[in-house]
């Protein structure tokens, strides 16, 4: 993995800036499995357990500042395994170069890659015409979480559990959720938080009879405003590489800062 140069900023610590952003943003989620279960500073990142099937439950920007010794993987393995889960670890072209082969050795593969994307909130660029975007209003919760669902999986949620998911981002201390409406009528979705100056854009979803409208641009426009509003100097998101997200994002004049691997070991049980 490489990083993308940047002229005039250290992507270094742009790289620290965002991947803390990131964490602090998964930590603060309150899944009720990981209430009692703290979270792990390992070498410059954290690991953090939200649940043993929870895809939220991962070790970022572990290895930025210094060596993730054999020991530590032991630490990050008992905490993210709990319950005999997969356990993930995020990747990126800063961490310790030892990192990587460790992982290999312990039989972690690639699940899938990342493109993480940034930019200064300014300048704003205006709003997009006949859609409205706007945090959610008091008794919005629900719905937002309901869209969520259909956005990310193309179905509406199949029971509470189910819907649990997106109702644990509404009610994340520091998220801001956001709908994107067209006549009215909710058809997108996104999140924004903000951490020493960096707003996290997360959580983008648009139904889909409404793709390819110019939906998820509008909420990338809005959050922006967000985080001018609130002094934020970094604008940052992720996305899969090659996909309508990422030409969203390269649209709202976001460039790739670096790219990431999510690695994982399967569960135990499936050795």
């Amino acid at each position: 993995m490489t990083a993308v140069s940047l002229p005039g900023v250290d992507p270094r610590v742009l790289a620290r800036r965002i991947e803390n952003a990131q964490a602090e943003q998964i930590d603060r989620t309150p899944f009720p499995a990981r209430q009692g279960v703290p979270s792990l500073y390992v070498a410059g990142g954290r690991a953090i357990f939200l649940g043993a099937r929870s895809p939220y439950s991962v070790a970022v920007g572990v290895g930025l500042e210094g060596m993730v010794g054999l020991a530590d993987l032991d630490r990050i393995e008992s905490l993210l395994g709990r319950g005999g889960g997969a356990v993930r670890i995020e990747l990126n072209p800063f961490c310790e170069p030892s990192l990587a082969a460790k992982l290999g050795a312990r039989g972690y593969r690639v699940e899938r890659f990342l493109q993480v994307w940034w930019r200064t909130p300014s300048p704003l660029p205006p709003p997009m015409p006949g859609i409205e975007v706007r945090p959610i209003l008091p008794g919005e919760e629900r719905r937002w979480a309901e869209l969520f669902f259909v956005a990310y999986l193309g179905r509406p949620a199949g029971s509470e559990a189910e819907l649990s998911g997106g109702l644990g981002l509404v009610h994340t201390r520091g998220n801001t959720c956001f709908l994107a409406l067209q006549e009215g009528e909710p058809r997108g979705v996104g999140v924004a938080s903000a951490t020493e100056g960096v707003a996290l854009l997360s959580a983008d979803g648009v139904a889909p009879p409404y793709r390819g409208q110019g939906l998820q641009l509008a909420l990338i426009r809005a959050r922006m405003a967000w985080a001018a509003e609130r002094g934020c100097d970094v604008v940052a998101s992720s996305t899969e590489p090659l996909t309508a997200s990422q030409r969203s994002y390269e649209k709202a004049g976001f460039h790739c800062a670096y790219p990431k691997l999510v690695m994982v070991r399967p569960p135990l049980a499936s050795y």
